[in-house]
């Protein structure tokens, strides 16, 4: 089984958790609660860009990508170019495979978005700015991804086809596990919870949470 354990977890000594055990499985995970509470400083020791002592991470995903809450996006780049820019990274490569351009046309059709791609980012509106994310964070072939407030800014609509989406991921056996706020919504998508109270108590279990 494909997961992740955080053991032994100590932020006293830092704005967030204070102390947990928590354990992610191939599933939909939502971690809830309020600002300042610690949820993304969670998923920065996950990927180690928060180094913490005397913490234990066992990690068996293939690859975890982390897609931020705040993005700075590129300016004159179409949504095409946005996506694909993943390939590029830091190389001094400047052209995209045959097999990396299907792979991005199945992508795009997955999420909806083939008839956007030749639109500037500023035309776009925040659903489809999150979905392109989303798109990008598929071509990176990670079994894991770990969204932070992925339905922020955007409406109510556009909120749920980013969530069904990432519920479908699940036949792909890609785990998420997302930051939200919306209670209702993480209890009618989610499979696995971790509440976190503005005490920093970590609240696992679904019922008492929600």
């Amino acid at each position: 089984m494909k997961q992740i354990i955080l053991q032994s977890l100590s932020l006293i000594n830092f704005k967030g958790i204070r102390s947990l055990d928590i354990q992610f499985d191939p599933a939909q995970t939502y971690i809830c609660g309020e600002n300042g509470t610690g949820k993304t400083t969670l998923f920065k020791i996950i990927t180690g860009n928060l180094k913490i002592d005397g913490i234990k991470i066992t990690n068996t995903f293939k690859k975890v990508f982390f897609l931020p809450q705040r993005i700075k996006y590129p300016e004159n780049l179409t949504l095409l170019e946005y996506v694909t820019s993943y390939f590029f990274g830091n190389s001094l490569k400047w052209y995209i495979s045959e097999e990396e351009k299907q792979k991005t046309e199945d992508v795009l059709n997955l999420l909806e978005l083939t008839d956007r791609q030749n639109i500037p980012l500023e035309k776009l509106s925040s659903g489809e700015l999150q979905k392109a994310n989303i798109a990008i964070a598929l071509l990176s072939d990670a079994d894991c991804l770990l969204l932070d407030e992925p339905t922020s800014n955007i409406d109510l609509i556009n909120q749920i086809k980013v969530l069904n989406i990432l519920k479908k991921l699940q036949n792909n056996k890609i785990t998420c596990c997302t930051i939200i706020h919306d209670l209702n919504l993480a209890s009618a998508y989610g499979d696995y919870y971790a509440g976190i109270t503005k005490n920093h108590k970590i609240i696992p279990n679904k019922t008492e949470f929600l």
